[in-house]
């Protein structure tokens, strides 16, 4: 079978980074999706969520370089954050207080119903890679080198795009306040 540039290995891609990124934040400080976890009274322990970080750091890897099938792991973590944070979302609803995703290593990004689409995209994206059988970025360079880095460069501008939608616009949105009315 000859290696193509699948249209799905951008958002792949996008999936893929955002997902590494979290993965090496874990790894790093993982303290503040401990405190996420056990807030919603799960195990957060730090060897726990460092564990959870490598796993996304490996599936990120495998998904970008291989593509395809290889994706899975990633269509499985993203639909379980997005159960994780939609619980998150359901209980700061009810008891008023502010849920933090801890994701990226931060403390004091909010989880909000975005959060939640935003992972479920994430993982409808992996799954029309597995679904088509996109080739990774190793193929897809051995096929047509100039589009695939095209492709991937995009890929990164656009999954910086998504982490801040994720942790400064919420941040954001907490020191402006809410939208004024006329009363």
């Amino acid at each position: 079978m000859v290696a193509t540039l699948s249209p799905a290995l951008g958002p792949l891609l996008v999936a893929a980074v955002l997902l590494a990124v979290a993965g090496v934040a874990k790894l790093r400080r993982p303290a503040p999706t401990g405190l996420a976890l056990a807030r919603t009274g799960l195990p957060g322990s730090d060897p726990l969520v460092r564990l959870l970080g490598a796993v996304e750091v490996a599936s990120a890897l495998a998904a970008a370089a291989v593509g395809g099938v290889a994706a899975v792991p990633v269509v499985v973590l993203y639909l379980g954050f997005a159960a994780f944070t939609a619980v998150q979302v359901r209980r700061a609803a009810a008891t008023g207080e502010t849920a933090d995703c801890g994701c990226f290593g931060d403390a004091d990004a909010p989880v909000g119903r975005t959060h939640v689409a935003v992972n479920v995209a994430l993982a409808a994206a992996a799954v029309a890679a597995v679904a088509v059988g996109a080739d990774g970025v190793v193929g897809a360079m051995a096929s047509d080198a100039g589009p695939s880095v095209a492709v991937v460069a995009l890929a990164l501008v656009a999954a910086a795009g998504v982490r801040a939608l994720l942790t400064d616009l919420p941040a954001v949105r907490a020191l402006v306040g809410p939208p004024a009315t006329d009363g």
